[in-house]
């Protein structure tokens, strides 16, 4: 433990001896329009000392450090406004008012990238820029997960999938670039195809969202977006991190600018790849959990009088390998590695990724236009595809392993038109997707083939009072379903005799869904939101068919085909302060789900296959209901130390069966506190404990083993920032589980057989220029 010490140390001596006295100054205000509505993404620039940040839901900004002996030119931006420029002196902390004029018949140029929120009533936050650095190189669910009330899915140490307020998979959405990201989103151990370097805006949406983003959504919205291009200005930047645990890296660049020959065309370019081999607990290796990503992206915008076209395109691919312990052999086997609760085998290191393996790659490509309207109307519209292409391998006897055991290919194709007004609009969304298993794996799917085919009309309104703001969405969805494939059926009472008979069923579904909410701003300080939401999900294709063995998460899964859609009502309340001294966000929040569909563990039951033996999960469906809250806090406590709070607690039961529910977070917080060594720069030193709660709110029986016990982690990260003219160098050096300790966590599907990652030693280098 002493070199690890030393190595701190000897970046404490390093950060501090640049460390200054003197006092520095804070910028805080707050960004709204003519009517006192916030403006969220304004673009906010002290033009002469080459800094800049964004506005948050709320309209807020700050910007910290600065010298108090000098005066600044301050500039802010938003999309559709005029904008506010004005000299300041901030021999003080000052905190500002800004309201914005909006321009009536043309948009601004393509620089500024801020606009009004969509819906001013969502319960909605972001990370800021030091969260999103700090967490360049993480799996995008990762990213996530640093935002309140979202946490993590894990199916061991490779794949992690995004919860919110303890609903994941399909019951919440996340956007790529403005697309819903369509892929086999169903899976527990099926992570989310996007690549985290390829946006630089994360935010989440609490509540059930279902009237303008479309069914499906009753946790919530998770966003990943980018700014708009500046075509008079090339720029761009490169990432360069190592880590020790998987002893392995992440590259990434890119850069974006202009065409001098054609004004307003802007692009961008950006390419991105990892690669790790086996990772480590605090004691052992686990074998066959290396990863590889190869991913690129690339837009082009062009703007001309009252027309705009935004063009993305995107390529993530990623191969991961699956612990080999989660595939075992006999009944016994799997019995006593549950018992011994890690591998029985020693496993070393190596790069080498071997069956059972995952090969995924996801394109997505997007077609955005906009045009203003004399009248202040705007046309949006958007047409996107999606190709999904997954291949899942295991260990095989008649063949050779580099044949997919399971190989899906899932196309997607949104067409989406919408009308606003100022506080109205209108829109109607239709979709179309296409499953199809390739043929030459030998094996029964998963899931069958299917089309489904879908057709959505809404309308949000919204209606300002002086300090309030109501809002109410409506949206109508209709959803087909035809579905084909072979299906086993067991004809004796210890289910050893399967019979095969082909399977074909045709389903319809539609329903409508709706939103009221309330937004109030009690003074400057404090805003009080409310939101009413209605949202309704159709099962899944594994819900409805699955029958066999989900590789990823080493278990054997039965649908059920008598399940109903769901239909979520939710009701969240927001309190909000905004300070130069101190920010606090408390959001309450319960959701009640008629006919909710959940995979339960059968801990009486393991079912044998010729690829090995696995614990069965078989899908449910009762009423539930989901109550908790979240708390994000921030306490600047003086010039050079700032505080950090995060905490969630969920419950959940299932009020049909008057039980608990499987795979709930339990308790969690976790609190940070930050040394900034340099006034006016981003030179820090930051030191987080997580502590996560044993699951208590659990039902005898009703799993393979209790849930794990409640665990401390401690998290270092140090961080430098040089000026090269009028580029940055930043150098950052993090120490993950910093004392190396041993612990499961219940939302890990592999805790029955393995511990999570131990200590890791993670450098970064981000050049910007």
């Amino acid at each position: 433990m002493s070199k690890y010490v030393l190595t701190v140390l000897a970046i404490l001596i390093s950060l501090s001896g640049g460390a200054q006295t003197n006092k520095s100054a804070n910028l805080r205000g707050l960004v709204a329009d003519e009517n006192h509505q916030p403006l969220s993404n304004a673009t906010i620039k002290l033009t002469d000392a080459d800094l800049q940040t964004k506005s948050d839901q709320e309209g807020s900004f700050s910007i910290e450090n600065l010298d108090p002996k000098k005066t600044y030119r301050l500039k802010i931006s938003a999309l559709g406004f005029h904008d506010y420029t004005q000299r300041i002196n901030l021999s003080k902390d000052s905190v500002l008012h800004i309201h914005l004029v909006q321009k009536t018949t043309e948009l601004d140029g393509v620089t500024v990238q801020a606009s009004q929120q969509e819906q001013v009533s969502a319960v909605q936050y972001k990370l800021n820029q030091t969260q999103i650095e700090e967490s360049k190189g993480k799996l995008a669910a990762e990213v996530f997960s640093k935002l309140a009330g979202v946490s993590l899915l894990n199916t061991g140490q490779t794949i992690a999938k995004p919860v919110i307020n303890g609903l994941h998979s399909s019951r919440i959405l996340l956007l790529n670039q403005g697309v819903k990201l369509e892929s086999q989103q169903w899976g527990a151990e099926h992570a989310p195809e996007l690549d985290a370097f390829s946006a630089d805006q994360f935010e989440v949406i609490k509540g059930a969202q279902a009237v303008r983003y479309g069914a499906d959504a009753l946790g919530g919205v998770l966003i990943a977006k980018s700014e708009n291009i500046d075509p008079e200005r090339l720029q761009g930047r490169v990432d360069l991190i190592g880590q020790s645990n998987g002893r392995g890296g992440t590259l990434n660049a890119e850069v974006e600018g202009g065409i001098t020959a054609i004004p307003n065309l802007a692009w961008r370019l950006q390419a991105s790849g990892k690669k790790l081999g086996n990772s480590k607990t605090a004691n052992y290796y686990l074998g066959n959990t290396g990863s590889e990503e190869l991913n690129w992206s690339t837009a082009l915008q062009y703007q001309h009088n009252n027309h705009k076209w935004d063009v993305f395109y995107s390529r993530f691919a990623t191969q991961l390998g699956i612990f080999y312990g989660a595939h075992i052999g006999t009944i016994d086997d799997i019995f006593a590695r549950i018992e011994h609760g890690k591998p029985l085998e020693d496993y070393g290191f190596t790069y080498d990724i071997a069956a059972p393996k995952q090969k995924v790659d996801h394109q997505l490509a997007r077609l955005k236009y906009q045009y203003q309207f004399q009248n202040d109307w705007r046309l949006d519209a958007q047409y996107s595809w999606q190709r999904n292409h997954r291949r899942e391998f295991d260990m095989r006897r008649a063949v050779a392993d580099d044949v997919p055991m399971s190989d899906m290919l899932l196309s997607t194709q949104q067409l989406e038109l919408l009308m606003k007004r100022k506080q109205h609009s209108l829109g109607i969304s239709a979709v179309s997707q296409v499953n199809n298993n390739v043929e030459g794996t030998g094996t029964t799917p998963i899931i069958p083939n299917y089309d489904s085919y879908g057709l959505g009309v809404f309308g949000i309104h919204e209606f300002a009072f002086n300090k309030i703001n109501l809002e109410a969405g409506w949206r109508y969805d209709f959803k087909h379903f035809d579905a084909a494939g072979y299906r086993f059926q067991y004809t004796d009472q210890t289910g050893s005799t399967p019979q095969q008979y082909l399977m074909e069923d045709v389903r319809n579904f539609h329903n409508v869904s709706g939103s009221l909410g309330l937004r109030y701003a009690i003074n400057q300080q404090w805003t009080y939101k409310s939101n009413v939401g209605l949202a309704w999900r159709a099962p899944t294709a594994n819900e409805l068919y699955s029958d066999g063995v989900h590789h990823g998460a080493g278990i054997y899964e039965i649908g059920n085909l008598d399940l109903k859609a769901e239909q979520g009502y939710k009701w969240i309340n927001s309190i909000s302060r905004r300070s130069d001294k101190w920010n606090i966000d408390i959001d309450g929040f319960v959701q009640y789900i008629s006919n909710y569909i959940y995979a339960t563990p059968n801990p009486d039951s393991v079912r044998q296959t010729i690829r090995g033996t696995f614990p069965v999960f078989s899908y449910e469906q009762h009423n539930s209901i989901f109550y908790g809250v979240d708390i994000n806090a921030s306490w600047k406590i003086n010039q050079l130390f700032d505080y950090q709070f995060q905490g969630s607690l969920v419950r959940a039961k299932n009020t049909s069966l008057d039980t608990y529910l499987p795979y709930i977070p339990s308790d969690r917080l976790s609190q940070a506190v930050q040394w900034n060594i340099e006034a006016g720069s981003t030179t820090y030193l930051k030191l987080t404990h997580e502590f996560v709660a044993k699951q208590d709110r659990y039902a005898k029986g009703t799993d393979f083993i209790v849930p794990p016990a409640a665990y401390h982690l401690l998290h270092l990260h140090a961080s430098r920032t040089f000026q090269i003219q009028n580029n940055r160098l930043t150098s950052s050096l993090a120490l993950e589980n910093l004392f190396n300790t041993e612990y499961k966590d219940y939302m890990d599907r592999f805790r029955y057989y393995a511990h999570r990652p131990g200590r890791n030693i993670k450098l970064s280098i981000s050049y910007k220029f």
